[in-house]
C-alpha cells in the first residue's frame, strides 16, 4: 500500500512536469509506457519473490485495473496538454476517482459504508476542496 500510495501521486507529477516543460505532446505516450512498465515488472518481482501461483482471474482483473488507470491518466496529460491548469485537472480527476470508486463499492459489490468510510471520504473531499483554492 505504500508503494501505491506514493506512485499514485509520482506519476500524475511527471505529467505536470511534461506540461509545464512543453514536451507532452512529444514524449506522455513514452512516459507512461515506461511508468506502467515500471511498475508491471516491480509487481513481476514481487509475484516471484514470493513464490505465489498466478491465476487467470487475477490476470485480467489487473489488466482491467491497468486499463483504467492508464486511461485515466492519458486523459489528464491531454488535459494537461491543451491548456487546462492543473489545479482544475488534478482535483477533477482524483475526485472523480473517489466518487467512482465509492459508486461501485456501494452499487456493484454492495458495500455498506459505515461512519468511518463515511468520514474518509468526506476528508478526501475536504482535501480536494483545499488543494483546490489553496
Amino acid at each position: 500500500m505504500l508503494v501505491a500510495f506514493v506512485t499514485n501521486g509520482a506519476g500524475p507529477f511527471g505529467l505536470k512536469v511534461l506540461s509545464e516543460r512543453g514536451l507532452a505532446q512529444a514524449y506522455q505516450s513514452q512516459y507512461l509506457f515506461y511508468w506502467y512498465l515500471g511498475g508491471f515488472l516491480f509487481a513481476l518481482l514481487a509475484l516471484l519473490g514470493r513464490g505465489g501461483r498466478v491465476y487467470g482471474r487475477e490476470v485480467w482483473l489487473g489488466a482491467a485495473m491497468g486499463a483504467c488507470s492508464l486511461s485515466g491518466q492519458a486523459l489528464t496529460g491531454m488535459a494537461l496538454s491543451h491548456g487546462i491548469p492543473g489545479h482544475i485537472v488534478f482535483p477533477l480527476t482524483t475526485g472523480g476517482s473517489l466518487f467512482l470508486v465509492a459508486l461501485a463499492g456501494i452499487v456493484l459489490f454492495k458495500e455498506r459504508v459505515g461512519s468511518y468510510g463515511i468520514a474518509g471520504i468526506a476528508l478526501g473531499i475536504v482535501a480536494l476542496v483545499a488543494l483546490s483554492v489553496g
